[in-house]
């Protein structure tokens, strides 16, 4: 296992030398447009799927693939766990997230901007700590009793101050466009700076609580982040940066994309409804680690389930699943034009991004079952009864079901016409695209919240939920190849579009 590992950490040494020759050929994608707004910046997305590819989803498949397969677990167990979370939160959604808001908020907002010279920075600040991360923290288990332990230690912590610093940067962008955002008067049901807001604070507090971790360990002469801090801040991100960035994205987006009903509820209300139980949950979780007292736990518990009924809500209200509602279009009086080619059904679209649908929709559904899982684990808490649902499992729901169906889906559909190529070049393959990941986030997901019990009652179901368990990552690396295979054309299309 350990010649496994050190194989696996040494791989993006390979394709960083691609890495520099996409940046060095692309620069003028990210810096030279148009006098407004920036060009889309086409190498964070490469940049996002080839970290993922080669090290994030890399180093979750073999930890599963070992699981799985009940072999040795090795000394750096816990220590890749870490790693390969840090790379999907920085990494796979984090460039993601820094690539289309870059190009979207000053759009979404129509706020007016030079284009962004510190974005070929963020790039490179970024990937480059997210490299030496992997690489050094990967060798760390191998060495601590080792001389080598003081140089590879001073660079983990080098790799995460170049993390904080290209957050830094990127932050300094979303300032700009609060500030003018604030000055401009938009209608209640359109109001999502306070999302923005929310998402800048996790990129901030995630940057600072990582690289106090990382010296914390360092100065304790330890393998692992701790875990407790670690899985805090992991689910601070998520809620603060990742939720609130797909909630703005979806309340201004899908409506468009999916032909739904058009967002009359007051916009403004439902973020400063969220933000207040975040601040709640993720404060009063602070405070109850230094405060034992059985008071704060249940204010957490009680709170977390009136955030995940409120994500329900959002949910429901968007109309994305079940239809219930006719879409904004309902009403429109419009001539239909004869030769015209006919829309797809329920879709504005004439099929020229697959089926991105396929995507997006499990995404939202995979969410559903993480807050419904959720809620069980709140009233357990509350109750004080066992439930074999692990809060781990219901983080790779979101994650794996929510976020990352939903990364591929929106890129599918929005990143062609934001290059300018305006469609795929490879629809077809978005159907077997969404099966795949869809199957991957199945067998990923069931393995890790279904009881015990249930899955012993079957002949051979332990070892069978094992081998699937161990499998899930290896397809899901299947699906980013087809992914990456799909978006590569859109991504190197040239065109100086705005």
């Amino acid at each position: 296992m350990k010649s496994i590992q050190l194989v696996t950490a040494i791989i993006p040494i390979f394709y960083f030398n691609f890495m520099i020759q996409m940046m060095s050929n692309s620069t003028h994608q990210i810096q030279s447009n148009s006098t407004h707004y920036p060009a889309f910046p086409s190498l964070f997305i490469h940049a996002a799927i080839l970290l993922a590819f080669f090290a994030g989803v890399n180093v979750g498949s073999h930890i599963a693939f070992v699981v799985g397969n009940e072999l040795p677990l090795g000394k750096g167990y816990h220590t890749f766990i870490q790693i390969h979370g840090h790379l999907q939160l920085m990494g796979w959604a984090g460039l993601f997230i820094m690539g289309v808001s870059l190009y979207f908020l000053p759009r979404l907002t129509h706020i007016e901007i030079k284009p962004l010279k510190k974005s070929t920075w963020i790039l490179w600040l970024m990937v480059s700590g997210l490299l030496l991360r992997f690489i050094c923290h990967s060798l760390i288990p191998y060495i601590d009793d080792s001389p080598w332990y003081s140089p590879i230690s001073l660079l983990i912590v080098l790799s995460g101050t170049l993390v904080f610093l290209s957050i830094l940067l990127y932050l300094t962008i979303l300032i700009q466009i609060i500030k003018k955002s604030f000055r401009k008067k938009i209608t209640d049901n359109r109001k999502i700076a306070l999302f923005v807001l929310l998402t800048m604070l996790g990129w901030l507090i995630y940057a600072l609580g990582n690289q106090a971790l990382l010296i914390i360990m360092i100065f304790n002469h330890d393998i692992a982040l701790m875990h407790n801090w670690n899985y805090f801040l992991i689910d601070l991100f998520i809620h603060f940066s990742i939720f609130s960035i797909c909630m703005a994205v979806g309340i201004r987006t899908l409506p468009l994309f999916m032909r739904l009903p058009v967002i009359k509820w007051n916009v403004e209300k439902f973020a400063w409804t969220f933000a207040t139980l975040l601040f709640i949950i993720f404060g009063g979780k602070i405070l109850y680690h230094f405060v034992y007292h059985s008071s704060i736990a249940y204010i957490i518990y009680i709170s977390s389930l009136l955030k995940d009924f409120l994500m329900i809500w959002f949910i429901l209200k968007i109309n994305i699943l079940f239809r219930t509602r006719p879409p904004w279009t309902t009403g429109m009086k419009k001539e239909r034009i004869p030769h015209r080619k006919e829309p797809r059904n329920n879709l504005p679209d004439y099929g020229e991004f697959g089926r991105f649908e396929w995507l997006i929709k499990p995404a939202f559904f995979w969410l559903l079952i993480g807050l419904l899982f959720d809620i069980i684990i709140q009233f357990s808490l509350l109750t004080k009864r066992i439930t074999e649902i692990s809060a781990d499992g219901v983080r790779h729901i979101y994650l794996l079901g929510f976020i990352s169906l939903l990364i591929i889906g929106m890129a599918v559909r929005m990143i062609p016409g934001m290059t300018g190529i305006r469609k795929l070049t490879r629809p077809k393959w978005v159907a077997p695209l969404a099966i795949i990941v869809n199957i991957a986030v199945f067998l990923r997901v069931f393995t890790l919240v279904l009881p015990t019990q249930f899955i012993s009652a079957f002949p051979g179901g332990i070892e069978l939920y094992n081998q699937l368990f161990g499998l899930s990552g290896i397809i899901f690396l299947i699906g980013l190849m087809i992914f990456y295979y799909i978006m590569f054309p859109v991504l190197t299309y040239h065109k100086n579009y705005t």
